[in-house]
């Protein structure tokens, strides 16, 4: 079963239109905020590519379910073509910053031009603390990373599940979902946010 679930969704993207999605994978990642975001995005018309320092490999999930596979690694991607950029909780971002390239390609989706929308949710912000694009941004994440966001120079929102600053948009936990999609592509429709786009005003 796992293995169908696996190879479902490596093809059926190409004729997306709306441009190119990255959703980062590593081992341990939490199993809905890969696959929600993957599947909503692919839904939304992008093609959704899951990044990882190898291409072609396979992750287990935090807790063992619902293995993923990667369709190319952080190397092969052109941040200018980058739309949308998300990195998903659970131990997956303490391994993606470990690796130089993927840390590389987030700071330059981010910085390039005029850029691709961030988000990221759960402990998915440590990849962001380490790329170092959240001085002077409000943001949240799950409660045990509030230190490392304030040390790179973000505002952490505690009050706030979900929150919009820029380009920039976090959440906590899985039940965010929902607002973490909404807001990312409405940010993308819409164009860039002058500031934080709260909770409440993401429904």
């Amino acid at each position: 079963i796992f293995s169908v679930f696996v190879l479902s969704y490596l093809a059926p993207q190409r004729m997306s239109s709306k441009g190119l999605a990255v959703v980062f994978v590593e081992e341990g990642y939490e199993t809905l905020e890969f696959h929600y975001p993957r599947l909503r995005l692919q839904e939304a018309g992008y093609h959704v590519e899951v990044v990882s320092p190898e291409k072609g490999k396979t992750y287990k999930a935090k807790m063992g379910e619902y293995p993923a596979q990667s369709t190319a690694a952080s190397g092969d991607i052109k941040p200018s073509e980058v739309k949308i950029l998300v990195v998903p909780g659970g131990h997956c971002p303490e391994q993606l910053r470990k690796c130089s390239k993927c840390v590389e390609l987030l700071r330059a989706c981010y910085n390039d031009g005029k850029g691709a929308v961030v988000g990221t949710i759960c402990h998915g912000g440590l990849l962001a603390v380490s790329a170092d694009i959240l001085r002077g941004r409000r943001a949240t994440a799950y409660c045990s990373i509030k230190d490392d966001i304030v040390n790179a120079g973000g505002k952490f929102l505690d009050h706030e599940r979900c929150v919009a600053d820029g380009r920039l948009v976090t959440a906590q936990i899985p039940d965010d979902l929902p607002a973490l999609l909404t807001s990312i592509l409405r940010v993308v429709s819409e164009g860039e946010e002058g500031g934080v786009i709260p909770s409440h005003a993401l429904w």
